[in-house]
């Protein structure tokens, strides 16, 4: 667990919450929890953190208080400990809360899954571009050169950016470099991922806007689960979208919710769900299953984001094997045909 003083990942968080769920649901007081966690713990960094927050319990903070004051944990996470102990509800509130972000991870991971091998492809294919041009085409250039014959445009002009690029090849790494080195630095602070979030939704508008709206369901389901009215919910929930347009959308909803308007009107009049959830979401404030009935929307949401990454891919990776192909076979053909013409006026 690390505790470099940046909120811990949604895998650490749903690994704590668990922990400390199991021990609160046998009825071993929290200072306890926490010394049993200490001594598993497998880093100096981590027992540093579980010694910080049974410093303030055996002071007699609140727990919520505890997680606070070490400045890892989402004000989200507190807000809901807080009300979990105000509730009597901990051990259910914590339990959610390792659900919502084991479902936070997953999803995490899913996106890193997809754009990884893409990745790997594209980094495969500049580099056989490269080669080709830098190495190859330089060859042939010899070979029509001692035969009296010349490249076709194309592949002279091929030649000519391989090398400008060698020319040019301590720059342009220094460049890359710089561009890698900003892109880390805007990931360490919290404006600069925002700034990286902005981008990444309005390149994958609708799977951005899946994400969110399962993202609310979940932060829905689980404060419904520990016992707030919808309205709180809504409240606590707001905060948590990070999509511009879900953002908006939830706030007109709360104005609704407040005017007076039934919350699966409002999430339909909104946008924020469709007819057919909100026909669910009203059986479920019918039954009381409310909770449930959000759950099973966020897992929806998340099934649709895991299919939309899979069909993402499935674009991509035969888009960019043809773009290879493609290539390297001008490349390849501007080098040759003119090599066969050349071979058949020596024949």
């Amino acid at each position: 667990m690390s505790t470099n003083k940046q909120i811990l990942s949604a895998e650490e968080l749903s690994a704590f919450s668990a922990q400390m769920a199991l021990t609160v649901k046998t009825g071993i007081p929290l200072s306890e929890a926490v010394i049993i966690l200490s001594e598993d713990a497998e880093t100096a960094a981590a027992k540093k953190l579980f010694g910080s927050i049974l410093g303030g319990l055996e002071a007699g903070e609140p727990f919520a208080a505890s997680l606070r004051r070490t400045g890892v944990f989402p004000e989200y996470m507190t807000q809901m400990v807080e009300i979990g102990e105000a509730s009597g509800r901990l051990d259910q509130v914590l339990d959610s809360l390792s659900k919502y972000y084991a479902r936070e991870d997953n999803i995490a991971k899913s996106i890193r899954s997809a754009v990884t091998y893409p990745a790997i492809m594209l980094a495969i294919l500049v580099a056989i571009i490269l080669i080709l041009i830098i190495k190859v085409l330089p060859i042939f250039n010899e070979v029509f050169t001692s035969l009296g014959g010349d490249l076709s445009p194309f592949a002279k002009g091929a030649m000519s950016v391989g090398s400008a690029i060698s020319t040019y090849a301590v720059g342009i790494i220094i460049a890359i470099a710089v561009i890698a080195g900003v892109l880390i630095v805007m990931r360490a602070t919290q404006s600069g991922r925002a700034v990286q979030r902005r981008m990444a939704q309005g390149m994958f508008k609708k799977l951005s806007l899946d994400m969110a709206t399962g993202k609310f369901s979940s932060g829905i389901a689980l404060m419904l689960a520990s016992g707030l009215d919808i309205d709180r919910a809504i409240d606590l929930t707001l905060p948590l979208m990070d999509n511009m347009v879900m953002r908006e959308r939830v706030s007109k909803l709360k104005e609704l919710v407040e005017q007076g308007k039934s919350f699966s009107e409002s999430a339909v009049e909104t946008r924020v769900f469709t007819g057919m959830e909100a026909r669910l979401l009203l059986l479920g404030f019918k039954s009381g299953n409310i909770d449930s009935v959000m759950d099973k929307i966020s897992q929806d949401y998340e099934d649709k984001t895991d299919e939309r990454l899979d069909t993402l891919i499935s674009i991509i990776e035969p888009t960019m094997v043809a773009v290879l192909c493609v290539i390297v076979g001008l490349i390849l053909l501007s080098a040759m045909l003119p090599l066969l013409a050349v071979m058949t006026s020596i024949v």
